[in-house]
């Protein structure tokens, strides 16, 4: 168990950590809330990953993102899209290592699971594991003491795979020296660059050869289908301006507020739970439940027994204790049995809910003070005011919705409302920025309603709260760019290619030449720039990267002999002369171990990507078509 305790407190902490600060709900995983089939947009050896987890991925890495960039920050559509795929892609990675480790026969025990909540920090409270703190967390992120330990089980599993990658991979002191030598390796070079434009007078193309290459490239002039739209916005910030609010109104609203009050009490509970899972059946748990009522009715301590026999691994070590909770913090079941209890120290009879059985003893009842009217006068006020101005807001888009419905389009119930009509550029469906990013929006505009009736949408309710009315003003069905409208692109890459390979013709020549002539002979014919350059790196940035590319695939002096090679660039063909090669020394002392280490945790997750890529092969893995949809 020590080894465990290092392990939470180790790199398992803090990945353990990242799992409860991200509100994901995993499909599969009931919650006291209930739940339900929900659409899916991926399916790894037929397991879904839902519409709702990615949604709440994505949402939840473009939160971190724009901290990380500030609040003036702007993710543009194609920034959107390629967040969106990458989140997709982790989500089916997790998916791949979960399954890989159910089929290893990983597993992990409830010990290890209760271990890893109580010694998890955000469920302490002093350093000490508080239910009514677990209770609390889980509640912010849609968990609940049931069904968390279900996905902690999960995430271990997945974290035992990525660690049998990660810490089980080494570098030898061998390797080391050499990729340190390779990667601190310094180089001073001679160059020069024939340019392609050179050739380009002398580089015609046909027609046919056009032809060819439109043919080769099936894919790349394909267009997906665009709109453009015309829409009206309604802004809720006006009706809050204009909301009206009377002194007899936050007095109501108070008088509601110490009314609704009066129900708030707060129980503290604890209770032994035997789960109904692979292992126990239904009617062998509800024996084991009878078998220990029938215990408590002799006097036996209830702590005692909830530790040595209850399933709940984030109540069990403190005796069942759940803490303070109020209502609508449990199942139905438990919930109603919970408060069917009259004083402290009553124990309920045997109760059954979707986890299992159940026996809850009432420990406390604390009841809420009411706050005094001064302390919440300015809240009130605030709330009152909301409310007057959503029902204004909502008074509004219903009659607003039921114009844009009778209109042909949105000229005159834009008139009526006093609002101004906003024009898009054209945008397929991955969006676009602004109410393009949204992906309601995205989803109207390609409604068949819209591109091919050419109706008004509904009022569509925008996540910062606005709504918007939307209709397609122009529709361009997906297609293939006709050869006319590329051919100029086609003709430009073509000749552009050939003059490219007139230039790697001189330049190979001069490489030739310089082996048996005299550079100033060859150099001199070749009318070419040429310069130095000294002490570039892998990463330097006095050249551009293309060439430092090249730089560091030339060969190096053979016994003092020197070689020039040719290298072709993206416009240019490089002649590339390694004069010397310099490297730092060995690493030593702290240094060394810290990069061996660096070096084994980049190898580790070199073989990680490997095997997921290998796992991806072998496992049928189905992305629908909507999953990349913005």
């Amino acid at each position: 168990m020590d080894a465990f305790r290092n392990m939470v407190r180790g790199w398992l902490g803090r990945f353990f950590l990242v799992l409860i600060s991200i509100p994901f709900v995993f499909f599969g995983v009931e919650t006291y809330f209930g739940g339900g089939a929900e659409p899916s947009v991926a399916e790894v050896a037929g397991e879904p990953i839902t519409q709702r987890l990615l949604d709440r991925a994505v949402e939840n890495q473009r939160q971190q993102l724009m901290a990380r960039l500030g609040p003036d920050a702007v993710l543009t559509s194609q920034q959107q899209a390629e967040l969106r795929a990458k989140v997709l892609d982790s989500l089916v990675q997790r998916e791949l290592l979960l399954k890989s480790a159910s089929d290893a026969g990983y597993q992990v025990s409830d010990e290890s699971v209760q271990e890893l909540i109580r010694a998890t920090p955000a469920f302490q409270d002093n350093g000490q594991f508080s239910g009514e703190r677990y209770i609390r967390v889980l509640s912010q992120i849609g968990e609940t003491p049931a069904t968390f330990p279900t996905r902690a089980r999960q995430e271990i599993l997945v974290s035992q795979q990525v660690s049998s990658w990660l810490q089980s991979s080494f570098v030898t002191s061998t390797e080391l020296d050499a990729m340190t030598r390779l990667d601190s390796q310094s180089r001073n070079v001679r160059y020069a660059e024939i340019p392609a434009s050179r050739f380009l007078a002398e580089a015609s193309v046909s027609d046919a050869e056009i032809s060819q290459a439109y043919a080769k490239a099936s894919t790349r002039f394909h267009q997906p289908e665009r709109v453009a739209i015309n829409y009206i916005t309604l802004e809720r910030s006006k009706y809050l301006a204009d909301a009206k609010v009377t002194p007899e109104a936050v007095k109501a609203r108070y008088d509601q507020r110490v009314a609704a009050m009066g129900g708030a009490e707060q129980r503290q509970a604890s209770h032994i739970l035997i789960t109904v899972d692979d292992k126990t059946n239904d009617a062998e748990a509800k024996k084991q439940i009878d078998a220990i009522a029938a215990e408590l009715k002799t006097g036996a301590d209830f702590a005692t027994i909830a530790k040595a026999q209850s399933k709940d691994p984030g109540s069990a070590a403190q005796g069942g204790d759940l803490g303070f909770a109020g209502k609508g913090m449990f199942v139905p079941e438990f919930e109603e049995a919970l408060f069917a209890l009259k004083t402290a120290g009553e124990v309920s009879p045997v109760v059954k809910t979707p986890f299992g059985y159940h026996i809850i003893k009432l420990t406390a009842v604390r009841a809420e003070t009411p706050p005094s009217f001064a302390s919440l006068e300015q809240t009130l006020t605030d709330e009152v005011r909301q409310a007057e101005a959503d029902d204004a807001y909502i008074k509004a888009v219903e009659s607003l919705d039921a114009k844009v419905y009778e209109a042909a389009d949105l000229t005159e119930p834009a008139k009526v409302a006093g609002l101004s009509i906003a024009q898009s550029p054209l945008f397929n469906r991955q969006g676009g920025e602004g109410i393009l990013a949204e992906r309601k929006v995205v989803e109207a505009a390609f409604n068949d309603e819209q591109t091919k009736e050419r109706r008004n949408s509904v009022a569509i309710t925008l996540n910062d709260g606005r709504t918007v009315w939307l209709h397609v003003s122009q529709y361009i069905p997906a297609r293939k760019q006709p050869l006319n409208e590329v051919k100029a692109v086609l003709t430009e890459e073509l000749r552009t290619e050939k003059a490219l390979a007139k230039a790697m013709e001189q330049a190979q020549a001069l490489v030739k030449r310089s082996a048996s002539e005299p550079e100033a002979a060859w150099l001199a014919s070749a009318n070419v720039n040429l310069q130095s350059a000294g002490g570039l790196t892998r990463v330097d940035r006095q050249v551009k990267p293309e060439l430092l590319n090249a730089i560091f695939r030339a060969p190096v002096p053979n016994k003092g002999a020197l070689q020039w090679a040719a290298y072709k660039l993206s416009d240019s063909v490089a002649l590339v002369q390694v004069t010397s090669v310099s490297a730092k020394p060995a690493l030593a002392g702290p240094e060394r171990q810290v990069t061996q280490g660096l070096l084994a945790q980049n190898q580790g997750q070199q073989e990680l990507q490997d095997t997921l890529a290998l796992l991806r092969e072998e496992t049928k893995v189905t992305i629908k078509p909507t999953a990349s949809a913005q």
